[in-house]
């Protein structure tokens, strides 16, 4: 699929929340379907679940009055050229003060690039009828602990994701290398240390 991502969803008088909108098109040439026959029909439900997961996660993490804006069907190069289902993002608006004080936040960003790829696993999973698994959040807690001359003790504790119950680690790959060698093919392990 292609995704375009923007921040240029317009403007308030008042300067409050613009929102998020999405764009996707039905139509490419006067063509309702793509060159191998699929219906481009599948834009819309691409465009519906990636901006639901972004509104979504955004109102339960950063600000539960973010504006969800509308789905249009209109013919903007990024969601009309490309020959697989596509969808164009409008973050929110990066001329709008209140926009920005999130836009400019790292963890924000965070947080909407997660909701993103969290929205095309669920729109690839329904489409191909598959189940998902979140990719958990990264450790925190790290340590490494000198335990001899030849032993390092090293710890971790997994990162819950309050808003994915399938984010959740089984289980760890430990990638060691030696001085300025290259990393090793890593070894599974099994718990937090």
């Amino acid at each position: 699929l292609a995704f375009g991502f923007h921040s240029d969803a317009g403007l308030t008088p008042n300067d409050s929340i613009v929102g998020t909108l999405s764009i996707y098109t039905r139509l490419s040439e006067n063509k309702s379907v793509f060159p191998d026959g699929e219906d481009r029909g599948i834009n819309r439900p691409l465009t519906d679940i990636v901006q639901t997961q972004i509104v979504d996660d955004i109102r339960q993490q950063w600000n539960p009055k973010w504006t969800r804006r509308e789905i249009w069907d209109k013919s903007y190069s990024e969601s009309r050229t490309p020959m697989v289902p596509s969808m164009l993002l409008e973050l929110l608006s990066h001329q709008n003060f209140e926009d920005m004080k999130y836009g400019l936040d790292p963890a924000f960003r965070f947080t909407v690039s997660r909701a993103v790829y969290k929205g095309i696993l669920k729109f690839l999973s329904n489409r191909y009828g598959c189940p998902y698994v979140v990719q958990p959040l990264p450790v925190h807690g790290f340590a490494a602990e000198i335990k001899d001359k030849n032993t390092v003790h090293l710890s971790w504790k997994p990162t819950e994701d309050p808003l994915e119950p399938t984010a959740k680690a089984q289980s760890y790959w430990l990638y060691t290398r030696v001085d300025n060698g290259a990393f090793d093919a890593g070894v599974p392990v099994d718990g937090n240390a």
